[in-house]
């Protein structure tokens, strides 16, 4: 699926008086009919208006704008916008998954401003409309979330080459470097970030509401997102126009997979043959029980109240870490808890980094999670929509092929 469009223009030339760097446009930001910020000097005196990064509401999702004016900039730049947004999220409120089609995915985020400031875009030269980044995602899916956010932390590890694991939270992984022009890796567990985003918007009005359906769908969900900038693109000699990417078809369903499977290609190459220990938590609970529960004299009740206690702290290090658990707990707990899971087989060391446990442990092949299925990016009750925008629009009378013209009729 198309996750996130990062889009540009320039202003048309004939607002210029001439080509010099530093010539104003014969209009101000003021009559573009956009929200502006002003900053004073020690006098007052207002010495720099901008317009800041807004958020234009649609009817699900909002989209980011900005106009970059860089007349006051030493940069011989463009004056331009850009507007961002996941087009899923514009067009049905969510991205568990979503289209494919990328004039369509274009075409919204580019009507949408349109219609929101038609006097600013009367002065854009949309022949310029140009792709800075598209991210592109395709999921795997692990039997549970709890076996998905297990592998991603687990890809914390990974280091083969240039392919290295920059950051990785709980559930949360990324590749790349942090401020590449080319590409980033990032791979998640959907399920988790889908229940902080209903949590997120609990008190909103409006927000859209997740059914079970999509929620079940999300559940066991490994997403991994490629983005992908336009420098990489251009290395291949790929116009990043889009009058050029739209007649040209250069985003077609398949060549989509294939951008993304150059993007991964690394990651996956670096992640191909290795294995995971994973601990069989229950069978850790069950020797808890076996040698610590006790048994009343006077009842003859077994109580399993100790061993649970110890499991909590042990799925506590498993979560948290061994510093962490150890300054939230009493020290002499703690000592006791650890104690009693020693007894058990596991040693201080393992627990202190959870990355070697030996008993009741595992072995299991990355490539278990690591199988994508094109044909399984969506759920059995889904319908995707229609296309609203496609590229027959952009055909003038003779068949032939006007981005500018068609533009101008959707508009």
């Amino acid at each position: 699926m198309i996750d996130k469009l990062v889009l540009r223009c320039d202003f048309l030339k004939e607002w210029f008086p001439s080509q010099k760097r530093l010539d104003f446009p014969v209009f101000k930001l003021h009559e573009l009919g956009i929200p502006l910020e002003v900053s004073l000097d020690a006098d007052g005196e207002v010495m720099n208006v901008r317009h800041p990064w807004e958020r234009i509401p649609s009817s699900f999702e909002g989209m980011a704008f900005k106009v970059f004016d860089t007349r006051y900039s030493d940069k011989n730049e463009a004056f331009f916008i850009e507007i961002k947004a996941s087009p899923a999220k514009l067009m049905q409120g969510h991205n568990i998954f979503g289209s494919v089609d990328f004039c369509d995915c274009a075409l919204r985020l580019i009507i949408l401003l349109c219609k929101t400031y038609p006097v600013l875009v009367s002065k854009l030269d949309f022949s310029t409309w140009y792709l800075a980044q598209i991210d592109t995602t395709y999921s795997s899916r692990a039997k549970n979330d709890k076996e998905a956010k297990r592998f991603i932390n687990a890809l914390g590890n990974v280091s083969s080459g240039q392919t290295k694991s920059q950051i990785t939270y709980d559930g949360t992984a990324y590749f790349g470097k942090k401020n590449s022009r080319l590409k980033k890796i990032k791979v998640y567990a959907k399920h988790p970030e889908v229940l902080a985003t209903i949590k997120k918007n609990e008190k909103k009005k409006g927000a859209f509401e997740h059914s079970e359906q999509l929620l079940d769908f999300s559940k066991g969900l490994i997403r991994w997102e490629v983005s992908l900038y336009h420098r990489y693109f251009e290395r291949m000699g790929i116009s990043c126009y889009l009058p050029d990417i739209i007649q040209n078809n250069t985003f077609s369903t398949e060549k989509l997979r294939h951008f993304w499977g150059l993007g991964v290609a690394d990651l996956f190459k670096a992640l191909k043959g290795q294995e995971m220990k994973v601990v069989d938590d229950n069978a850790v609970l069950n020797t808890l029980r076996a040698q610590f529960s006790r048994t009343s004299e006077k009842t003859g009740k077994v109580s399993t109240a100790f061993a649970d206690s110890v499991f909590r702290t042990y799925l506590n290090l498993r979560r948290d870490g061994w510093q962490n658990v150890k300054d939230l707990m009493v020290r002499n707990n703690f000592q006791v808890h650890v104690r009693t899971l020693c007894e058990c087989g596991l040693s201080r060391a393992a627990l202190q980094n959870m990355n070697g446990l030996d008993d009741g442990s595992k072995m299991v092949s990355f490539a278990e999670f690591m199988n994508i299925d094109f044909d399984a990016q969506y759920s059995d009750w889904f319908e995707p929509e229609l296309s609203k925008y496609t590229r027959e629009m952009f055909l003038n009378d003779d068949g032939k092929f006007d981005f500018v013209e068609g533009l101008k009729k959707l508009i």
